[in-house]
């Protein structure tokens, strides 16, 4: 089976493991910008992906267990990527909404969700292609 170049995604994911530290956050960035541009968004909402990307996992980080993972699933849509990053954590633990990180997060994504689900902390981003400017 081949594929073409022009094969547009349609709810294609992908998912990338890394150990939850500081230092492989660029390794989702560059695979978030890299899937963006699949997507068909535009240079400047890859760019606030890629940086929106590094500000869930800024809010993540601090809470995973140690030897954890840093986990990210990309669903792939035209016009539209589907980012969740995760770390396992512990109860309590909660991204804080209240800081910069997170105003940026909002400013930068379509939209933002947290959740817990089985000792994970989850933050889902989404971009959607912006509309040109008329």
């Amino acid at each position: 089976m081949t594929t073409s170049e022009n094969t547009r995604p349609d709810g294609d994911t992908v998912e990338v493991h890394t150990p939850a530290d500081v230092v492989y956050v660029s390794t989702l960035r560059l695979t978030a910008a890299s899937l963006a541009a699949r997507c068909d968004l535009t240079i400047d909402d890859i760019e606030d992906l890629r940086l929106a990307v590094d500000e869930a996992c800024a809010l993540l980080l601090p809470h995973a267990a140690s030897g954890s993972t840093l986990d990210a699933r990309f669903t792939l849509h035209q016009g539209r990527l589907e980012v969740e990053t995760s770390v396992r954590t512990g109860e309590s633990a909660e991204p804080d909404r209240t800081g910069f990180a997170w105003t940026v997060l909002g400013a930068l994504a379509s939209s933002v969700d947290v959740r817990k689900q089985d000792g994970q902390l989850i933050i889902a981003v989404t971009k959607q292609r912006e509309a040109a400017a008329r």
